[in-house]
């Protein structure tokens, strides 16, 4: 199963996926693929027995894709934090079906242009 494959599964489970969110889902996909690559130059780099360098600049574009792709989780309701904030905003005093449809108009409207 791809990442973005388990991205949809999880929205979808949580019900808020919608397709138009698969740009930032593959947005979300790529960053991580591109820090799983980073990660693997980073400790290449190291010295036989010793521990990356955490001064080195590549470890540096590391802790901002880690940053970057929280943002991206945070957008879709993917974090616990972010999940808890649309359910608040979603579900005062209103039908279980009525909360999924809310929390879905909320995470659209984020992703509107």
């Amino acid at each position: 199963m791809t990442r973005e494959q388990v991205y949809k599964a999880q929205l979808k489970r949580l019900g808020i996926y919608d397709e138009a969110f698969d740009p930032e889902i593959s947005t979300l996909a790529q960053l991580e693929r591109e820090l799983s690559r980073m990660k693997k130059a980073w400790k290449k780099r190291a010295k036989p027995g010793e521990a990356p360098d955490v001064t080195d600049p590549i470890f540096t574009e590391i802790r901002k894709t880690r940053a970057e792709i929280l943002q991206h989780r945070e957008t879709l309701g993917l974090t616990p934090k972010s999940l808890r904030k649309l359910n608040r905003e979603a579900f005062d005093n209103i039908g279980e079906t009525e909360q999924k449809s809310n929390v879905l108009q909320m995470v659209r409207g984020r992703h509107a242009g």
